[in-house]
């Protein structure tokens, strides 16, 4: 089933607080049009040397001038021409949402 999904380019995911099993896409819709790694979604990507940059066509993205990305999780270097914008995860669990926010009797 899963493989199935996964040409949709859906991924599975468990939610960390009922530990449910779901379904969605790695980057959420309204930041499809931001740099992102393919492999795992992150939006945190690296600017670096078009030099770097790999792929097949990589000689005519360097001779295009497009800019060259690297993923720190996954290590993917890519090409991209699209905005590049900061959007970094919150990193906090849940226990500790719940405790900076006392309920009052």
């Amino acid at each position: 089933m899963d493989y199935l999904v996964g040409a949709a380019r859906l991924r599975p995911w468990r939610c960390r607080a009922c530990d449910m099993r779901f379904y969605a896409w790695a980057v959420p819709v309204e930041y499809v049009w931001y740099v992102h790694c393919h492999l795992c979604g992150n939006m945190d990507v690296q600017r670096i040397s078009n030099e770097y940059g790999i792929g097949m066509f990589a000689w005519l993205f360097r001779l295009m001038r497009f800019p060259a990305y690297r993923c720190p999780p996954c290590r993917n270097r890519f090409f991209s021409i699209r905005i590049h914008r900061r959007i970094v995860p919150a990193q906090h669990s849940l226990e500790a949402g719940a405790e900076s926010n006392p309920v009052r009797e």
